[in-house]
Formats: C-alpha cells, sequence, structure tokens
C-alpha cells in the first residue's frame, strides 16, 4: 500500500535530484552543502548548520566546519491538513505478473521442458479437452514426472525423460503456465498537505533552492509510488519567513497537496483450465469437457 512514508521518501528523492541536478558528488544549486530529511529540523542542529559549526569533544565547543554553513531542506506533513477528496469505484488492478522460470514447447505431441521453475509457478497440460493435470515441483524434471504419474492414470504408454513429456494416445495437448503475481484494489484516496521549508543562512542560497524545487515537482505533478499507484501533488501556497534574520535563518515553504491511495494487495494467479458441463437438450446426460 501507498502510505505517507512513501509520499515524503518520493519528495526527499525529487528535491535532491533538483539541489543536485548533477549528483550529490557535486554542488548544488547553491553552491553550498544542503541538508535534505523527511521531518523537522533540530533546533540545535539548525542554528550549528546556518553558522557552519558543529559540536566536538568534552566538552563540546562549536569547531568550523570543513565546508561551511549548510542549508537545511525539511519535508514535513502538516497537522489537520487532510480534507475530504472524490472515492473513486473500486477495481482490482495487477501490480506485478509472475515471473516464469520454465521454458515450454509441444513438438509432435511431445512436450519440452526446460529452465528452473519459480515459486509458486506450475504447469497444466490439458489432452483431448477431456484431461487437464496440473503440476509444479522445484525443477523441471520433477514437474515433468508429477505430470507423467497423473496422465498414466488414463493414458498407456506414457513416456518422460527429465525434460520432455510423450502422451502418445492423445489427439490434441495443450499446455498453459501458471503462476502467482500480486494484484491490487484501492481501498481509499486521501489527500495530505505536506510542506517543504527551506532554511538558509542567506536571502540568495534560499531563492535558489526554493527555485530548484519547486520547478522540479510543478514539472512533475503525477508521481508512481512503490505499489504502482498514482499520487497527484499539486502545489498551494508559499510562505516567506523573514523573522529570523538576527540569526541568520531565511526560511521558505513551499505547501502542495498531494492526494494519493490505499491500495490493499494480494496474490493472483493465474487461471489455466476450466471446468465445463455441457448438457443434452432434455437432460439426459452431460458431458464434462475442459477449455
Amino acid at each position: 500500500m501507498a502510505d505517507l512514508s512513501d509520499i515524503t521518501l518520493y519528495l526527499e528523492g525529487a528535491i535532491t535530484a533538483a539541489v543536485y541536478p548533477n549528483g550529490t558528488g557535486q554542488p548544488s544549486v547553491a553552491a553550498m552543502d544542503v541538508r535534505i530529511m523527511e521531518g523537522w529540523p533540530i533546533p540545535d542542529q539548525l542554528d550549528r548548520d546556518m553558522n557552519g559549526t558543529t559540536l566536538s569533544g568534552t566538552p563540546a565547543v562549536p569547531v568550523p566546519r570543513l565546508n561551511g554553513p549548510v542549508s537545511n531542506i525539511s519535508i514535513y506533513p502538516m497537522h489537520g491538513s487532510n480534507s475530504q477528496v472524490y472515492q473513486i469505484q473500486d477495481h482490482t488492478f495487477t501490480i506485478s505478473q509472475p515471473a516464469f522460470g520454465l521454458a515450454v514447447s509441444v513438438v509432435n505431441g511431445v512436450i519440452n521442458v526446460s529452465g528452473t521453475p519459480n515459486a509458486g509457478e506450475y504447469l497444466t497440460v490439458i489432452a483431448d479437452r477431456a484431461y487437464a493435470y496440473s503440476a509444479s515441483g522445484g525443477s523441471a524434471s520433477a514437474v515433468i514426472a508429477s505430470l507423467a504419474a497423473s496422465f498414466s492414470a488414463n493414458y498407456s504408454g506414457v513416456g518422460s525423460t527429465a525434460s520432455t513429456l510423450t502422451v502418445p494416445a492423445a489427439f490434441s495437448l495443450v499446455v498453459r503456465q501458471g503462476g502467482i503475481g500480486v494484484l491490487g484494489k484501492v481501498l481509499h484516496r486521501q489527500q495530505q498537505s505536506i510542506m517543504v521549508s527551506v532554511w538558509s543562512p542567506n536571502y540568495r542560497a534560499r531563492t535558489l533552492l526554493a527555485a530548484a524545487i519547486d520547478v522540479a515537482l510543478k514539472a512533475k505533478i503525477v508521481a508512481t509510488m512503490p505499489d504502482t499507484s498514482q499520487a497527484l501533488i499539486v502545489y498551494n501556497r508559499t510562505n516567506v519567513t523573514d523573522d529570523r534574520q538576527m540569526t541568520t535563518i531565511y526560511r521558505r515553504d513551499l505547501i502542495y497537496d498531494v492526494e494519493y491511495a490505499t491500495v490493499q494487495q494480494f496474490p493472483g494467479y493465474v487461471i489455466t483450465t476450466v471446468n465445463e458441463s455441457i448438457a443434452n437438450y432434455d437432460n439426459s446426460a452431460i458431458v464434462p469437457a475442459i477449455t
């Protein structure tokens, strides 16, 4: 499911890319070190970062930082900012498809199987639309051995090797691969206001950092979460705070409304066979069929 922490983690990554467009090993857009964090800054740490000092030794003594002052960028979900959003109709969607490790082919009535099955993978063989058998195992040979044992009950002369299965009396053979994927259903959508605050030791650094962040977040307002659901990030407003100039802290708040989904995840199995019953017009007999 998409959690609020997934949203703040996404914002942290997007902001880091905006502040350090050439990577964190290169200078930031403000030509100074920048601390990017989820949560609210610690006041003592913030003061030291603005002054370019840190604490070391016993007792703690301020000493110059190697890289000078450090701007801070905090990502903080605002209190009491939730609002009701339109709830879409629940529907199930695929988060991830099953992965297959086996390679299967049918040539002249001989089923060829190779590779190593993944966890939960299975094969279903349908013969003459009358018999269907499914098997799983830790290896291709184990899957074939299980299928051979099942078919022997209805077909004579069934033969198998470590990689092949032969059903000589069958008129038609259909092989289907199955596995376990991940499905999801949207249970609820919610909106949360998140404040991205830029704390800098001077006006110029604050302007450069805030501008880079605002452009980056407005350039991509739809974000994909780890569960493949979509989050909508919409700009709300900007607050500028200059009342802490005496402590050399210049602050700008960029506030965004983020709408995201709560997604329930559950396993989904590939359907490889369906049983049907075909009844005569007078209901005198029922003929089973497999598709």
